[in-house]
């Protein structure tokens, strides 16, 4: 049998945490795990309609390839054109889910004419109408292999220096990219 002075000696060693941190570390440990499963699960609710124009599609610098007597595919005589490469397509993104507007370096806007979607071979592959019904003439899959050439109308409407071509993002697809004219 252990004696009084050996049992109180062993209740000491027996220590514990108190009940008050006890209640505070399981708090916190169930707001950290809380906090995880949301972003685990939020990222996995984006539907459609969530995805940002800029992180699915991508162009580079603008060209001036207007022509007065030939101009390349995509461009009529005595208009104003830029041709486009598309940098990047990424998310599976078509060409209907996207519109396009050209803003002045003073703030007003362009009318775009035509977009004209280039293939490989320099063919047209798909052209989007402007104005009233910004209408596409086939649904086409944007790869990096691509140009746009972007008709602006008349000589009259040459943008300046600093003016900015717009892709807006239509249906599914949120947001706008910008390039900025030479």
């Amino acid at each position: 049998m252990l004696s009084m002075k050996e049992r109180s000696w062993r209740k000491l060693k027996r220590r514990g945490v108190s009940p008050i941190i006890a209640t505070i570390l399981l708090v916190a440990i169930t707001v950290v795990l809380a906090a995880v499963l949301y972003i685990l699960i939020s990222g996995l609710t984006k539907g459609p309609g969530n995805t940002p124009l800029g992180s699915a599609f991508g162009w580079g610098t603008p060209r001036n390839v207007s022509a007065a007597s030939s101009p390349p595919t995509g461009c009529t005589a005595n208009h104003n054109c830029y041709s486009v490469a598309v940098a990047s397509a990424g998310g599976g993104i078509q060409d209907t889910a996207l519109n396009f507007q050209v803003k002045t370096s003073t703030g007003g806007f362009i009318a775009v004419t035509s977009v004209t979607i280039l293939g490989v071979s320099g063919s047209s592959v798909a052209v989007y109408t402007g104005g009233s019904t910004n209408s596409w003439s086939a649904t086409v899959a944007l790869s990096s292999t691509q140009t746009m050439v972007v008709d602006l109308g008349a000589y009259t409407a040459t943008p300046t220096s600093g003016s900015s071509l717009i892709a807006l993002g239509v249906g599914s697809y949120s947001g706008q990219v910008t390039a900025v004219l030479p």
